[in-house]
């Protein structure tokens, strides 16, 4: 078969898939342009698209929302979710009608996001599987919202990760595991750095789900994501060591995505910075350290943080990396990512991989393919 990334879909096909919930779930896959195009994987590989954040519009303190109430958010990006095996991104929010606001409201630093139940059909319109939790928005409104949130994921059989009661009274979801109809499965799980969610700096549990997911679930390929790090334009390179923000250690992310690749992970996509950041090849594994936001309604939706890039990548089925493309979109205030023909997140992204990463075992080009430098 050609290589994926420059096929064109030439019929309709399903794909249909069962989630850890045992109900089957059915995608449509579509025919796409050109300059999108991604086919359904062969037998013996595994496609995987990853974004970064998500946060569909906002009810608190009142409703700001984008036009057709989010029905066009995903519009320009849900036939290469769609073609993907695997969707997955970050939940930038919860999904709930009630919750007592963490912050103070009147503070114009406040930020806390609150999306309608009813927009967890965007995601699944999108052709979205899975989202993290354990980013720095997901408790704004106490348990209450967290546990609404996965409920109403649950409902649309959407999975979900990451969350974590830091009073220990709730139980909250570790990790996800989907099996596929060609004898594959996967599994998620997500990071962070607050208490309410589990963390990147807690090796033994990070240790712990990722073996799991690859020895007592037998799954093929291992998803891993996670939020930390610096915020805003400042942010875009990636440092050795810990990094700060407003006196909150925000993670040891270059240690944190070797250890779990050490650990059994396959992919490993951040977000966190709002801006995107370097990508690496290590042991053969894929790690996107930043991608930035995605889908953020009328907020970082201008200058560095305006990219939106899609990644997918193209693994065997033991989760060993074949290639990548970098989909680059920008974001539109209230409108989602729209496609960028000047491929702006693409050519950052090798810049950022060209300064950060010394060595680098990756090729990126203009157009965003990514493809392993010869020896």
């Amino acid at each position: 078969m050609k290589n994926i990334f420059f096929t064109v879909l030439a019929a309709i096909a399903l794909l249909s898939v069962t989630s850890c919930s045992g109900q089957p779930k059915t995608r449509d896959i579509l025919p796409q342009d050109d300059s999108l195009s991604v086919c359904k994987s062969p037998a013996d590989t595994f496609t995987v698209a990853v974004v970064g954040d998500i946060m569909m519009g906002n009810t608190f303190p009142k409703d700001r929302l984008p036009a057709q109430d989010g029905k066009n958010l995903f519009s320009d990006v849900k036939d290469i979710l769609r073609a993907a095996d695997i969707a997955c991104g970050n939940l930038e929010g919860t999904i709930a009608v009630s919750g007592r606001p963490r912050k103070n409201p009147e503070s114009p630093m406040a930020f806390m996001f609150m999306m309608p139940p009813r927009y967890t059909q965007h995601l699944v319109d999108a052709g979205f599987d899975y989202v993290g939790l354990a980013n720095n928005h997901i408790y704004d409104f106490f348990d209450e919202a967290m546990t609404q949130t996965e409920d109403n994921l649950r409902k649309a059989g959407l999975g979900f990760s990451g969350a974590k009661d830091p009073n220990g009274k709730t139980p909250h979801q570790e990790y996800y595991t989907k099996e596929f109809d060609r004898g594959l499965k996967a599994g998620f799980c997500a990071f962070g750095h607050e208490d309410y969610s589990l963390r990147t700096r807690d090796t033994a549990t990070v240790r712990r789900i990722i073996r799991s997911l690859k020895e007592e679930h037998g799954c093929n390929i291992v998803i891993v994501c996670f939020h930390g790090g610096c915020e805003g334009s400042g942010a875009r390179h990636l440092p050795y060591g810990s990094e700060m923000f407003y006196g909150d250690e925000r993670g040891f992310l270059r240690d944190f995505a070797h250890f779990a690749v050490d650990c059994g992970a396959d992919i490993i996509y951040g977000h966190g910075p709002h801006v995107v950041r370097a990508v690496e090849l290590y042991k053969d594994r894929f790690i996107a350290y930043s991608l930035g936001n995605f889908c953020t309604a009328g907020m970082g939706t201008k200058g560095l943080t305006g990219n939106a890039p899609l990644i997918t990548v193209r693994t065997d089925r033991s989760g060993r990396f074949l290639d990548a493309k970098i989909h680059s979109f920008l974001q539109q205030p209230m409108q989602g990512p729209r496609k960028d023909p000047t491929n702006s997140a693409a050519k950052e992204i090798a810049r950022l991989t060209k300064d950060d990463m010394k060595n680098s075992a990756l090729n990126i080009a203009e157009d965003g393919n990514i493809t392993r430098k010869q020896d």
